[in-house]
């Protein structure tokens, strides 16, 4: 639960979820994060980032290859031959 204060004054406790919808509703003045109370309106909050990121993009690998799968044909003809499932 988190420690809010309405615009009224009134202090409350709620869920994560309700604090997401005061705060769209703009009933919040205050509220505490592990590292201190939270101004709305003044301080940074979470969604509240700008929409582009100007640095390099980070999703993006290089592209890596594989070496070509060595073959190993357990069941080799002349194995297949002289198996004593497969008379000959």
């Amino acid at each position: 639960m988190i420690r809010i204060i309405y615009r009224t004054g009134e202090e409350d406790l709620v869920s994560p979820k309700f604090l997401d919808i005061l705060l769209y509703l703009d009933q919040v003045q205050l509220f505490e994060r592990s590292a201190g109370w939270v101004v709305v309106g003044v301080d940074q909050l979470r969604g509240s980032l700008p929409a582009t990121y100007s640095g390099p993009d980070q999703r993006q690998h290089k592209q890596t290859s594989l070496p070509a799968p060595v073959r190993t044909d357990f069941w080799s003809q002349s194995y297949r031959a002289a198996s004593p499932l497969n008379p000959a």
